[in-house]
C-alpha cells in the first residue's frame, strides 16, 4: 500500500505541475491576445519560457 500512495502522490505532483504551467500559459495568451495582439505570440512565448525555467528551478 506505501508504494500505491508514493505512485500517486508523484502523479499527482507531476500532474499538478503540467496543468499549472499550461493553464497559466494558455491564459496569459489569451490576454496577450486579447489585449496586445501585436505582441501576442512573443509574449506568450517568453512567458512560457519564464514559467517553464521557474517550475524547473523550483521543482
Amino acid at each position: 500500500m506505501s508504494f500505491f500512495k508514493r505512485w500517486l502522490r508523484w502523479q499527482l505532483k507531476v500532474f499538478g505541475s503540467v496543468a499549472v504551467v499550461v493553464v497559466l500559459t494558455v491564459g496569459f495568451g489569451a490576454l496577450a491576445g486579447t489585449y496586445w495582439p501585436e505582441y501576442a505570440w512573443g509574449t506568450t512565448a517568453l512567458f512560457a519560457a519564464v514559467v517553464f525555467g521557474l517550475t524547473c528551478w523550483l521543482g
